[in-house]
């Protein structure tokens, strides 16, 4: 009896061998695997070894991780959006020939609930487009299991994290021509607190689609009494922001229950807004930062919405371009953020963090990296959206913030593209194309490009 114990043990607690990185060159523009670092393990791709079950001490409660559970194991890395899990593309999008920066990425949620966030430059609305035509004509049909058919152009939210030209340069042309269908809202700060360091025509045509054709669609965070006309001559500084205590943004009914404010994406999944514009959310509270100003494009930047994807086990973290250096004009918005979410993020972080601001130095101080990534020895990964225009990107301070003393363990610091004069790590991993995550065993794991990791919540 003991000798069929101690083997039933052995054979719990075997780990597969750690899985070896190969060069899988330039990555393909379809939603699966692509590119950068492929696993090869002699079998299927494992990562990070047994959870024990039980519970888990997380912000300093105890959480049920469930059942005993062996070594991870992914099974085979999916080629596109599955029924049931979450997937997320950092898109590709070309400098142009003007040159020109730009971000955007679209999250499909476990039902197919599409949210974009951020949309890119003037000449990115193709790309936008293209991805969104690609998930509901290809991907989230009713022949792979999602609830119905969705029109080609159809989403559910948009996202605009703050008003730089690179994050909202697409929008007229989205809602304007070959236009996009929004069926839930556009979230956005709202039309305050206003400065130079946003670009005027960008701006001006957001605002006038949002008190148009759109109104319907206006989901604003923010508030000022009045709100700015649309142009960026009058700041209109914010009185709050209630809108990141309206609970559910699909319905108006629980508006009064002071709820943080959230996205559903189907199946307990949820965007949960952790702040926006220099605001945070505390419990049931929106905290006031520190006042910064608005004449900077990096101040700009600190107005960024906070936003924090759960599904299952899994955590994911992004904040558009939010500043946290401290320097002139590069507010530290990035350490408020922290300290009021703590109990959210908790003792665990997240499982991928978007690094801010395309990976400069401007943002990812200590606080903010180790509220995502604590230094506890498990995997975690760290993606961001970068083109060539992004020059230095990612800052060789910022892989150092992130990589430094193991902190993301068996993970990697993963990008769209790196960008001339950018800095350098064996753990950096240049995806040249499309970059993908998406969970597994209802958010248990995740792939990254072709690596797979157990949520650290597992």
């Amino acid at each position: 009896m003991r000798l069929l114990l101690c083997a039933l043990v052995a054979s719990l607690c075997a780990c597969p061998p750690p899985p070896v990185m190969v060069d899988a060159g330039v990555s393909n523009s379809g939603g699966g695997a692509a590119g950068g670092a492929v696993v090869t393990a002699g079998g299927s791709a494992s990562a990070g070894g047994a959870s024990g079950g039980g519970t888990v001490v997380d912000a300093g409660n105890e959480v049920d991780a469930g059942a005993p559970k062996g070594p991870f194991d992914a099974g085979v890395a999916p080629t596109g959006p599955v029924r049931g899990e979450l997937t997320y593309w950092q898109l590709d999008l070309p400098v142009g020939v003007i040159p020109k920066t730009g971000e955007a990425g679209v999250l499909v949620g476990p039902d197919g609930t599409i949210v974009v966030i951020d949309v890119g430059n003037s000449n990115h609305d193709d790309e936008v487009r293209a991805a969104v035509r690609e998930l509901n004509t290809q991907w989230l049909t009713p022949a792979r299991g999602y609830p119905r058919t969705r029109a080609p152009l159809e989403i559910d939210w948009l996202i605009l994290t703050h008003f730089h030209a690179d994050h909202i340069g697409a929008f007229e042309a989205l809602v304007t021509t070959d236009p996009l269908t929004v069926t839930g809202g556009v979230v956005y700060r709202g039309f305050v607190d206003v400065g130079g360091g946003t670009n005027a025509s960008d701006f001006t045509a957001m605002c006038n689609k949002l008190r148009g054709p759109l109104t319907s669609k206006n989901v604003a965070l923010c508030t000022a009494a009045p709100e700015s006309v649309c142009t960026i001559s009058t700041r209109a500084p914010a009185t709050g922001c209630p809108g990141l205590l309206r609970g559910d943004l699909s319905r108006a009914d629980d508006d009064a229950a002071m709820e943080p404010s959230f996205i559903s994406l189907g199946d307990g999944a949820r965007i949960e807004l952790l702040g926006a514009n220099g605001y945070a959310v505390q419990g049931r509270t929106v905290m006031a930062g520190p006042s910064f100003g608005v004449t900077d494009t990096n101040e700009e930047n600190g107005r960024s919405v906070v936003g924090l994807v759960r599904h299952g086990a899994f955590r994911f973290l992004f904040a558009g371009d939010l500043s946290g250096s401290g320097a002139a004009t590069e507010p530290d918005v990035e350490s408020f953020i922290a300290s009021s979410n703590a109990a959210t993020l908790g003792t665990l972080g997240v499982d991928i963090a978007h690094a801010n601001h395309h990976a400069r130095k401007t943002s990812s101080n200590m606080n903010w990296v180790q509220a995502a990534a604590p230094l506890d020895g498990k995997a975690r990964n760290v993606i961001a959206g970068i083109n060539t225009a992004y020059v230095n990107s990612p800052h060789q301070e910022t892989l150092d913030a992130w990589l430094t003393g193991n902190r993301l363990g068996d993970g990697r610091f993963v990008v769209t593209k790196r960008a001339p004069a950018a800095g350098t790590s064996s753990l950096l991993v240049d995806v040249n194309g499309r970059l993908v995550f998406q969970t597994v065993q209802g958010g248990d794991g995740y792939w990254l490009q072709s690596r797979a990791f157990p949520s650290v919540r597992r």
